[in-house]
Formats: C-alpha cells, sequence, structure tokens
C-alpha cells in the first residue's frame, strides 16, 4: 500500500471515530437536557407549593423563604450550557441542598391538618412526588449512558458514601 492510500485510511478512521464520540457526547448532553428539564419543572412545582404554603401557621416562614432561594439557586446553577464534572456536581449540591429544605417544609405541613387536607396541596405533593421519581429515572438513564460512553467522571451520584440518601435536620 502506498503511502496516499495511508493517509487517505487514516483520516476516514480518525472521521469515523470524531463521529462516534460526536454521536456518544450527543446522547449524553440529550440524557442531561432531559434531566434539567425535570429539574426545571420541579423548581417551577417547588415555588408553586411554597406559595400556597404561606398561608400557614404552622409553617416557618423563613424556611418558606430558605427553599425559594434554594430553588432560585438550583435554578441558576442547572441553566449553565456547559457539561462537566464540576457542573454536575454544582446541581447535585444544589439539588441536595433544596431538598434539604423542602423536606423540612413537609415536616412542618404535618402539623397543619386544615392546609395539608386541601385538594390543591395534595395535589402539588402529589407533583412533587411523581417529579422525584421522574428525576430519579432520569439520573439512572443518564448515568447508564455516561458509563456506556465511558465519561465516567460526568456521573450524577445519587447517594452519599455509605450508599444512603443524606437528608439533614
Amino acid at each position: 500500500m502506498d503511502m496516499k492510500n495511508t493517509i487517505i485510511l487514516t483520516i476516514f478512521f480518525l472521521f469515523q471515530n470524531s463521529n462516534v464520540c460526536a454521536q456518544d457526547k450527543s446522547e449524553i448532553n440529550q440524557k442531561w437536557t432531559e434531566l434539567k428539564d425535570q429539574f426545571k419543572h420541579k423548581t417551577e412545582v417547588v415555588f408553586e407549593f411554597t406559595s400556597k404554603l404561606q398561608k400557614s401557621k404552622k409553617i416557618d416562614k423563613k424556611e418558606l423563604e430558605k427553599t425559594d432561594f434554594y430553588a432560585s439557586e438550583f435554578s441558576k446553577v442547572f441553566e449553565n450550557k456547559v457539561l462537566n464534572k464540576e457542573i454536575v456536581s454544582k446541581v447535585k449540591q444544589a439539588n441536595d441542598l433544596l431538598n434539604t429544605h423542602l423536606v423540612r417544609i413537609l415536616v412542618n405541613l404535618e402539623s397543619d391538618f386544615k392546609l395539608k387536607s386541601q385538594e390543591s396541596i395534595i395535589s402539588l405533593y402529589d407533583q412533587l412526588s411523581t417529579i422525584e421519581n421522574l428525576i430519579l429515572a432520569d439520573i439512572m438513564r443518564y448515568n447508564e449512558v455516561c458509563i456506556k460512553q465511558n465519561s465516567k467522571v460526568l456521573i450524577f451520584k445519587t447517594h452519599d458514601k455509605n450508599g444512603s440518601p443524606s437528608i439533614e435536620f
């Protein structure tokens, strides 16, 4: 085989490999976008939920403000167009902070029997539960693609070191 054919074959293989890498990144980006869409929906429901809970005399207003604040901060983090290890870590951290404050509100809601039995509150709570399940499913699909594409640095970790979810009170 002469040098010209070798160069042509090399260019062909390089092009094929770069095309495969581009497809790999595209699949990861698609799954990341789907996950971010779920996070966006979650923050929208959180804002609506905290707004409805303002009526309660039993729920700490400062905790509602903190929840809104962390939902807003979370929105800013996942709106970043770049996908790298640092962004994935920041999104996870922001989601964990939001969840911590959301759990505190839900615990307080248990003591407000009248408000927690309202249809609108029940509906929003059900939406939050559904969104959390969808987020978990999207995280699993996203992580599977990252593993398949050998991009393990982009994995969205779902638990701490001992394997259990971490929520602080």
